[in-house]
């Protein structure tokens, strides 16, 4: 741990000597520019547990009686059973395009919006002996 806490050291004195050089070239430059008002990255804050959307969006198409769903339509129900203000239709359309378990509907045109449907699902009980006519047992055949 030492070791490490030197090297750490070592790497913090290069990199401040890296940051004065760039601060004097930059004063070069242009000297009315002040260093400290350049804003660090923006920090990404999650929505989402791992599997959270994914596991939200197969539930809300399971229950589309009326067949597909919208992109704004599934994106709705998520915001209302997370409880989200800020809209987060590109995360819902990002997922929806990389689960192989949903399928865009093809010809559905309606306003430029995308409809999604499950594919690859079927009724069969889970193996922990619960009956065949439960509903609570179903799951996502894969490529079966």
């Amino acid at each position: 741990m030492i070791a490490d806490n030197q090297q750490m050291r070592e790497r913090i004195r290069l990199n401040d000597g890296y940051i004065k050089a760039l601060d004097t070239a930059i004063a070069l430059m242009n000297p009315d520019f002040d260093p400290g008002t350049v804003l660090p990255k923006r920090q990404y804050t999650r929505k989402f547990e791992r599997g959270e959307l994914k596991s939200m969006v197969i539930q809300i198409l399971k229950m589309a009686e009326g067949g597909p769903l919208s992109t704004g339509d599934i994106t709705t129900q998520v915001m209302e059973r997370k409880g989200l203000d800020d809209d987060c239709r590109a995360e819902v359309r990002r997922a929806l395009l990389n689960y192989d378990t949903v399928e865009k509907v093809e010809g559905e045109t309606d306003d430029h919006m995308e409809w999604w449907i499950l594919k690859g699902y079927a009724a069969k009980p889970m193996d922990d002996g619960t009956p065949e006519e439960a509903t609570a047992g179903l799951r996502l055949l894969r490529d079966q």
